[in-house]
């Protein structure tokens, strides 16, 4: 979806995404706090790490979430939200660094 305006039918994937706790949950922490590492995101929000990379991946295939690898003696994975994502949030009244 990048830069280019999103379809109906791709914001209605996007909606659809959204429309599930535990990912508008990440998805508002993400909006909030920025880019953070797996297991912050895990602990802050109280989900299983197996639970939370299902979700996840459902987020980034809608595009909405984007992951980045980071090698620290081990390597450590980082969400945070494309554009696409802080653009939805934002029509949805969350703002960045605000705490609901």
């Amino acid at each position: 979806m990048g830069s280019v305006e999103p379809t109906p039918r791709e914001l209605l994937k996007v909606y659809r995404t959204l429309d599930n706790d535990h990912r508008l949950r990440i998805a508002t922490l993400l909006m909030e706090e920025g880019e953070l590492p797996f297991n912050e995101v895990a602990r802050r929000l109280g989900v299983e790490g197996g639970l939370l990379a299902y979700h996840l991946g459902v987020l980034r295939r809608a595009g909405l979430v984007d992951l980045r690898v980071e090698r620290r003696g081990r390597n450590t994975s980082f969400y945070s939200l494309t554009e696409l994502g802080i653009r939805v949030l934002s029509s949805l009244g969350v703002r960045r660094g605000e705490r609901a």
